[in-house]
């Protein structure tokens, strides 16, 4: 627990989005903020987001490779 003490958060906030994202099926269909917010974790984590959720089902989904 020492070092939880030591622990500092930095916080980024970003722009949302209000429109739905489950009719997309490219990256190009997501909202700008949307797009922007993947990159943004891509740049974070320095990892490629490969598939992205965009609603309940499990055919829901973007492929970004």
């Amino acid at each position: 627990m020492d070092v939880l003490t030591r622990v500092s958060v930095d916080y980024e906030t970003l722009p949302g989005w209000r429109c739905s994202t489950e009719t997309a099926r490219s990256f190009e269909e997501l909202p700008p903020q949307a797009q922007n917010y993947i990159r943004f974790i891509e740049d974070f984590l320095q990892v490629p987001v490969k598939w992205v959720g965009v609603g309940k089902s499990r055919e829901s989904m973007v492929k970004l490779f």
